[in-house]
């Protein structure tokens, strides 16, 4: 019987050994996107993680960002107002299919709350702590089109998956943006946490296998 690896026995690399090994063992004939998932030591539901920041140099991949403003808000991909929101409820307008991130000024969340039931479990109801409950909205919109990126746990489970960039990247650029996210993230650490909260980090390209990348202080 074939004995099953323990996470702990995986050998781990450092940061710049770890992002050249994952680009070395992307076989895509596509630029493929390099991907983040941590593993945290934390009560997902009580301590749950919820941030936005802003990656040096972005993800390489443009999202389609939907708005719902009082005025002209450039760079939009989905325009809303009170009249169209009910295509949300009749699936006329999908999200993470027509939109991937859902901006909108405070004083139209009382009329979101209707479809709370459709953006929540999509992962884009708009919500102050990454960023998409603002009375900036044009602000927001630029910031999330150059490479602003939401950072949150899973629902039920302590578990972080993003984007640092892509293949074609630069190696500092890839290691600025990963140093970006561990860094704010540490910044957001709970504050009951035990002090090894960072249980596990993994880089992967979309179709490559995972390397682990070690914990540093």
């Amino acid at each position: 019987m074939k004995k099953v690896k323990k996470e702990r026995d995986i050998k781990e690399y450092k940061l710049s050994e770890a992002i050249k090994r994952v680009k070395a063992e992307s076989k895509t004939k596509f630029d493929a996107s390099i991907e983040l998932h941590i593993n945290l030591n934390i009560d997902p539901v009580k301590q749950g993680i919820r941030f936005s920041v802003d990656l040096p140099h972005g993800t390489g991949k443009t999202k389609k960002i939907a708005v719902l403003s009082s005025g002209k808000v450039n760079g939009a991909d989905v325009t809303l107002d009170e009249s169209s929101l009910s295509g949300i409820d009749s699936g006329k307008i999908k999200p993470n299919v027509d939109f991937e991130v859902f901006i909108a000024e405070p004083k139209f969340m009382p009329l979101l709350a209707k479809y709370a039931k459709v953006l929540g479990p999509a992962g884009v109801m708009p919500n102050p702590k990454n960023g998409t409950v603002t009375e900036d909205v044009n602000t927001a919109v630029e910031q999330f089109k150059k490479g602003k990126v939401e950072i949150k746990t899973e629902k039920l489970a302590s578990l972080i998956h993003t984007i640092v960039g892509k293949v074609s990247f630069e190696d500092k650029a890839l290691e600025e943006n990963f140093k970006e996210i561990v860094n704010t993230l540490k910044q957001n650490k709970p504050a009951k946490a035990d002090p090894l909260w960072i249980k596990s980090m993994y880089l992967t390209s979309s179709m490559g296998p995972s390397v682990k990348v070690a914990i540093e202080d």
